[in-house]
């Protein structure tokens, strides 16, 4: 497995997550709970981190991911 993300919100890793599903790439999440041992823990030991699961698949993961976090928060304007 390669880590190809990770960030504090785990909303933010879910979604990456979401994304690579979505183009068929296997992944895993780790330290999905462990904002419950904030405090108890070392920070950088809760950090939510997206896996994925076939190395051949992490260049396009992180191009996936990189391409994503581009993208304006308005991509489109509608009337």
């Amino acid at each position: 497995m390669i880590r190809v993300f990770e960030d504090f919100d785990y909303s933010r890793v879910g979604q990456m997550q979401s994304l690579l599903e979505a183009q068929g790439i296997e992944t895993f999440l780790k330290n999905q709970f462990g904002f419950g041992g904030t405090g108890e823990l070392p920070f950088v030991e809760t950090v939510p981190q997206l896996f994925v699961v076939h190395e051949k698949d992490a260049d396009r993961a992180r191009r996936i991911i990189s391409e994503a976090q581009e993208e304006p928060a308005s991509a489109a304007t509608w009337t």
